[in-house]
């Protein structure tokens, strides 16, 4: 069970992804001792201790309190601290935290360089104001910065990119 934790670590920082502006819920901030639990569930789940890989195989589905991941496949590979370094999900990938909705068919996250590659036909949507798809979306979660590569593609209605007024909230 102690090793189990990191999968679920890896889960709830590939789901940050979805929002990694100042409207992401996750960045800069440790989560309380006494937060809600993070489950995973999934068809099968195969750990392997020697080569420190966790591989959750059919309608994975990450339950967080700040973010909900599903996937067909998710594999988690861990430094021999058993800290994540790396975690894959591969298959209808599909995250959703508050208005933010991202969704692709394989979305990578690396923890060395804190970056999400999000691959085959990704989108981006935060409620009905905005909208950013291209084939390739690259977001630094720690720098809180977005490339998108190969056709880009952004819809935003007037005054969506505002940001949030000292104490209120930005769109």
């Amino acid at each position: 069970m102690k090793r189990l934790f990191p999968a679920l670590l890896a889960a709830a920082l590939l789901g940050a992804a979805i929002a990694p502006a100042a409207g992401n819920p996750l960045a800069g901030r440790k989560r309380p001792a006494n937060a809600e639990p993070t489950v995973i569930t999934s068809d099968q789940l195969e750990f392997d201790y020697q080569n420190f890989v966790a591989l959750f195989d059919g309608n994975v589905v990450v339950k967080d309190p700040e973010f909900t991941l599903k996937t067909d496949r998710m594999l988690v590979t861990f430094e021999n601290s058993n800290d994540v370094k790396r975690v894959d999900c591969i298959g209808n990938v599909d995250m959703t935290s508050d208005d933010i909705h991202a969704r692709c068919g394989r979305a990578v996250y690396t923890r060395e360089n804190a970056l999400v590659v999000m691959s085959d036909e990704p989108v981006v949507t935060k409620g009905k104001d905005q909208r950013v798809a291209g084939q390739v979306i690259n977001i630094w979660l720690d720098d809180e910065r977005v490339e998108v590569k190969n056709g880009a593609a952004v819809e935003a209605r007037p005054n969506s990119f505002k940001k949030p007024a000292a104490g209120g909230d930005a769109k």
